[in-house]
């Protein structure tokens, strides 16, 4: 049985859902980003008087509207999720990242985890539609 078979044989209010699933869940982690950006920005900012890439991602999204803030967090998130090629780099002190507030890095972790996978459902999703031909 094909996926547009299959797919075309549920009830449509769970292909409704099926289909904005991905949204709500990528739109929570959004909602988290803000959040943390919103409480913690201040101390994110203040974990890292050392590191050039921090203070370089600073200087990109300079400003102090509240896009520019969640920007500079979702960068320096890359940076802490993900310090061992900075670290090589030299562009991410290790002391800062040890000392990074581990509840502010779990905050991380589930906006990166859930962008990641409300976008791999939405791809997932239009790829099973566009490969069976649903219309």
């Amino acid at each position: 049985m094909s996926f547009s078979a299959w797919f075309e044989t549920w009830p449509l209010d769970l292909q409704i859902a099926f289909l904005i699933t991905p949204f709500v869940i990528a739109l929570s982690g959004l909602a988290v980003q803000a959040y943390t950006t919103h409480r913690y920005y201040d101390r994110i900012i203040a974990a890292f008087p050392n590191s050039l890439g921090v203070k370089n991602y600073q200087r990109l999204w300079a400003g102090f509207d509240f896009v520019s803030r969640c920007m500079q967090v979702g960068s320096t998130g890359g940076f802490l999720l993900w310090p061992k090629i900075h670290i090589r780099q030299g562009t991410l002190d290790p002391e800062e990242v040890r000392n990074f507030p581990p509840d502010i890095k779990r905050l991380m972790r589930i906006s990166v985890g859930l962008l990641f996978v409300g976008f791999a459902w939405l791809l997932i999703a239009v790829a099973l539609l566009k490969l069976s031909g649903v219309e």
